[in-house]
């Protein structure tokens, strides 16, 4: 089945699902840690460049968010599909 699929190794696919959830996790806190230490750092800093970047960075972070989002639904999906492959898997063996 795994051939049929076109998956060429379920652990390859089951790592990549892995990396992948790992991946969104890390953007999401990176960036959600940025913005925080941004808006502590950056207060009352009254320079028109910086002011441009913290009034856009918050719409840059909800864009990571909704990417990361998308990235763990599609770990999601990996994920029940190794399973439903290493269960075809098990019974042919």
């Amino acid at each position: 089945m795994a051939n049929e699929v076109g998956v060429r190794s379920i652990p390859d696919l089951k790592q990549f699902g892995n990396d992948l959830k790992k991946l969104s996790e890390q953007l999401q806190t990176a960036f959600h840690t940025t913005e925080h230490k941004m808006h502590h750092v950056c207060e009352g800093w009254n320079d028109r460049v910086n002011q441009k970047f913290m009034t856009e960075f918050p719409n840059d972070v909800k864009k990571i968010d909704e990417i990361a989002s998308r990235m763990s639904e599609f770990s999601k999906f990996i994920a029940e599909c190794v399973e439903i492959l290493e269960r075809y898997q098990n019974k042919r063996l």
